[in-house]
């Protein structure tokens, strides 16, 4: 399944319908909730999403009944995963929560291909007369696989986007003897974002870092502001417009950097990283959540699995510390940005050499486990 996102270009009367059937979905959304809950005080049970499909069914005026069934199955999911959670013992997962309107932003449309479609001049998209019939979008990429379903959704910057979410064909993946392409190791880090096993490296932009002082200006702003004025909102909004600017700049920066490695390589070794137990440290918690490392690996992932590559995950253990060359454990902090082994002699920058060591690693276990104890 791949997602692809385009731009809407409604017009004025477009632009209220589909305002409204947001609107008009939260409220459909929270009276949902509120159903479950009372049924639940009642008898115990959650109801189904069949039961509470029928008992909104034709309500809101610009709400098309796609709409109503998919925000029935969302709340059946949310509480699936809530009831799994439980039995986990998982302290995140929190039962669903009612939706304020800074936190309702997307409506989904449920069978695209019957109920909203690409027009034959490829310039608007068919949608239930409810949202206006067509809208017109910018295809500026042609669509991949069979179209499943559409999400609306309005970002921070004030336009609609329409994420249509196509059925893909599953890639066919090389055969390790007759790929051509070699293998790599690559670490990612804070000082530079990535730094691979043939000493190549990627400055970490920190785009959070940078825009720092234009949050602050803004945010101070928003602070003055009377809480609930028209004056508030739009300063609001402005703040949001600065983390959307973020937000797709650093993803841009995964997609370019991921891109040479998933096409040039066959086994791209990297870190399994538990990135939520590293956030506890204070000092570097920004900076891990600016660089977002997560994100880029799941887009390596993808983009190797579609060029017929793998990402294998090893254990991040004795990474930085093992020589590349011996396998002797050298004790370093942080600070020391220079690998000298003190057993071979060998000398190396510390990130290529525990790019090195992660790709050793890789060759070690091809399935991406490794020996908790093993530093090689």
């Amino acid at each position: 399944m791949r997602t692809f996102e385009y731009r809407l270009y409604p017009h004025r009367e477009q632009r209220r319908k589909l305002m409204e059937c947001l609107k008009e979905s939260r409220h459909i959304y929270n009276g949902m909730l509120e159903t479950v809950k009372a049924h639940y005080v009642e008898h115990g049970t959650f109801p189904s999403k069949y039961d509470l499909e029928a008992a909104f069914k034709g309500q809101g005026e610009h709400v098309p009944a796609t709409t109503v069934q998919m925000l029935a199955d969302r709340i059946s999911k949310a509480l699936k995963r809530f009831l799994a959670a439980k039995q986990q013992n998982l302290p995140d997962v929190g039962f669903p929560r009612f939706k304020t309107p800074n936190r309702w932003h997307s409506m989904q449309l449920r069978q695209y291909g019957k109920d909203c479609y690409m027009h034959e001049d490829k310039k608007h998209l068919i949608v239930p007369a409810k949202l206006g019939k067509a809208l017109k979008i910018k295809m500026h990429r042609p669509l991949e696989g069979t179209p499943k379903t559409a999400h609306l959704v309005l970002r921070a910057d004030g336009h609609w986007y329409a994420l249509i979410v196509c059925e893909t064909e599953s890639p066919t993946e090389h055969a390790p003897r007759s790929c051509p392409h070699p293998d790599i190791g690559i670490d990612v880090g804070l000082k530079s974002f990535l730094t691979d096993s043939e000493g190549h490296t990627v400055a970490n932009p920190r785009f959070y870092r940078t825009s720092e002082k234009t949050l602050r200006r803004k945010q101070r702003t928003l602070s003055r502001r009377k809480k609930g004025s028209q004056r508030k909102r739009k300063a609001a909004q402005n703040v949001a417009k600065t983390h959307l600017k973020i937000t797709r700049q650093r993803r841009d920066h995964h997609f370019k950097v991921a891109q040479p490695y998933a096409e040039g390589y066959h086994c791209i070794v990297v870190e399994d990283l538990q990135i939520t137990n590293m956030l506890k440290n204070h000092h570097l918690s920004k900076s891990i959540m600016d660089a977002s490392w997560g994100a880029f690996l799941e887009i390596l992932e993808d983009k190797a699995a579609r060029a017929g590559h793998q990402v294998v995950r090893v254990n991040p253990r004795y990474t930085t510390q093992a020589c590349s060359k011996c396998g002797e454990l050298i004790q370093k902090s942080l600070s020391v940005r220079t690998h000298i082994c003190t057993s071979c002699g060998y000398i190396a920058d510390r990130d290529v050499n525990a790019a090195k060591t992660i790709l050793l690693k890789g060759r070690a276990f091809p399935s991406g486990t490794v020996s908790v104890g093993s530093p090689v």
